[in-house]
């Protein structure tokens, strides 16, 4: 399965048939379509704007923006929390997290939580990432952060 964290908007993408619901069943997320792409259900129908001392699926914002929901988040420095299944400000995630660098990818304890803050200080905020399923772990192939 390909994941895309896109400034704490989730896009998934089955590499073969079935993977959505194998990967629902290891883990308590659901994933629905939501336009061309699948996400978590949390996200789906999320606004393509903010409007400052607004709200994007009950998180407050600070700019008026439009653009795709991501592009939102990002302006407004607002992550999705899929431990919390909500919306927050990148700032209160207070998870650390350790990449390493293996072969080609990169590894991480688990599905990294957008928000979370690396070993070079700076916070996690888009990644590319593919859950292995015969080894029950993520691949890394870019990890960004501010």
């Amino acid at each position: 399965m390909k994941i895309l964290c896109l400034h704490g908007y989730f896009k998934f993408e089955e590499q073969r048939a079935g993977e959505f619901s194998d990967f629902m069943s290891l883990f308590d997320f659901t994933i629905a379509r939501n336009e061309d792409h699948f996400t978590f259900d949390e996200l789906v129908g999320a606004p393509r704007y903010s409007i400052a001392g607004g709200t994007f699926l009950g998180c407050p914002t600070t700019e008026t923006f439009e653009g795709e929901p991501w592009e939102v988040m990002r302006e407004n420095d607002i992550v999705f929390d899929f431990s919390l299944g909500k919306v927050v400000p990148i700032a209160s995630i207070i998870q650390s997290v350790k990449i390493r660098q293996a072969g080609n990818f990169y590894e991480a304890s688990g599905m990294i939580l957008p928000g979370s803050v690396r070993d070079d200080g700076k916070r996690v905020t888009d990644y590319a990432a593919y859950f292995v399923f015969d080894r029950l772990g993520f691949k890394y192939s870019e990890v960004e952060g501010v």
